[in-house]
């Protein structure tokens, strides 16, 4: 019995363990700040090298300067110089498993780079965040803090592990094929030179792609993160608003100020936008450049020379390709109805019966609300869902140039046998 029970104890307290404390909703807990919601996103610069931990700065610098030398800056030349100097060792389909996933570290490069200049916007951000915060003052308000905050830190745990899928596929596609993943130059020794080079080769390309896929999952998290928080205090903002007027114990002084705080509150959620929007704009830029050329090689692979585990390896690729900028477009394209929707509130509220300083704080805040806040990449193009399938299509264009061009077969006479 005292065996069962202490089995029973055991069981209970396993259950209750949160990997991921902060991806689940706690109804039981404080209220949290809108900022928890981007705390996995800040961990995650703490792990790509970019924002210093408090402690260990010394060992944090020599951390940044080793992932950020080996991963972000080698990486592609990697790739460029096994193209250049060890094309004969590919076989087609290894070929463009490791062309697509070098055009897609040059472009994680660059955001890594943009991103770099432009991240330290996203601490300064949360200063607004918590102006917003000190308006929440009831359950509802509350829930959707709470939901936010999961939400966000979930998604960043999301993002990573389809990321990681990939990479992980990959290296087992590979180590079936007794060849290293992707073929990345080692200056030191060849895979070929016996089983344990080729071991050590197929870790350290492993381990290399692994962090380089969560680089990605940290600069393809913040938008959608960052976007959501801002849609999120637009809606708590529209149903402020919508009870402007609607409490008879308010005195007209009263019913006024709280429409000044609306209009405060409005300031805040446009000065967390101004500050994002240069951030997106830099990353998403060279996201929407690099897509459609990815989606291009990975669909010639697909259906030229892929066998059945590549195909399986390669669609979880595709998977993560289209998540790079799919949510955020959809996001984006939500956040224009959202803010658009402000002015409709305000319109709606219960304006006619005030007095004319009311009307006239009304006027000024209605003005001020018409501008719908779209996002976009380098102010060149929009970032909505319509640019994001005008994306997809360039892709199958970039397939149907290639094939009608002969590029499949070109490939097949360069490097070295067929499947």
């Amino acid at each position: 019995m005292k065996l069962k029970e202490r089995f029973q104890k055991w069981w209970d307290s396993l259950s209750k363990i949160r990997i991921f404390d902060l991806a689940n909703i706690d109804l039981d807990s404080p209220v949290p700040k809108t900022r928890d919601a981007t705390i996995y996103v800040f961990r995650g610069l703490n792990i790509i090298g970019y924002l210093p931990t408090e402690k260990y700065k010394y060992g944090f610098y020599v951390w940044s300067l080793f992932i950020n030398t080996f991963v972000t800056s080698y990486l592609p030349v990697g790739f460029l110089m096994s193209f250049m100097l060890r094309l004969s060792t590919f076989s087609p389909s290894d070929f463009f498993t490791s062309l697509q996933i070098w055009v897609n570290c040059i472009g994680c490069s660059l955001k890594m780079l943009v991103f770099f200049f432009l991240f330290r916007r996203l601490i300064v951000s949360r200063k607004f965040m918590d102006r917003l915060d000190v308006r929440i003052d009831n359950d509802e308000d509350g829930m959707q803090i709470r939901k936010i905050v999961a939400f966000s830190n979930r998604i960043v745990t999301l993002y990573s592990a389809l990321y990681i899928s990939y990479a992980t596929s990959t290296f087992l596609v590979a180590i079936i094929h007794q060849k290293p993943p992707y073929q990345v130059f080692n200056p030191f020794f060849h895979w070929q030179e016996g089983q344990w080079k080729f071991c050590i080769q197929s870790t350290v390309e492993y381990s290399m792609i692994t962090f380089h896929c969560f680089q990605q999952a940290v600069l393809d998290s913040y938008p959608v993160i960052f976007i959501t928080i801002i849609r999120t205090h637009l809606h708590i903002l529209a149903r402020r608003i919508s009870r402007l007027g609607t409490d008879a114990e308010m005195t007209s002084d009263e019913r006024y100020e709280a429409l000044v705080q609306c209009v405060l509150d409005h300031k805040n959620i446009m000065g967390l936008y101004n500050i994002f929007c240069p951030v997106i704009s830099g990353t998403m830029f060279v996201q929407f450049l690099i897509i459609g050329l990815i989606l291009g090689i990975t669909t010639l692979h697909i259906f030229l020379f892929a066998d059945r585990l590549a195909v399986i390896a390669s669609l979880f690729y595709v998977a993560s390709i289209l998540t790079e900028t799919f949510p955020c477009s959809f996001l984006a394209n939500c956040l224009m109805d959202d803010s658009d929707a402000i002015s409709l509130a305000i319109f709606h509220s219960a304006w006619h019966v005030e007095e004319p300083r009311y009307k006239q704080m009304i006027c000024f805040f209605l003005q001020h609300t018409q501008k719908t806040l779209i996002l976009t990449a380098m102010k060149i193009f929009p970032i909505t869902l319509n640019s994001n399938i005008n994306v997809v299509k360039f892709a199958f264009s970039v397939y149907t140039m290639m094939k009608q061009m002969g590029f499949g077969q070109s490939i097949k006479d360069v490097v070295g046998g067929d499947l």
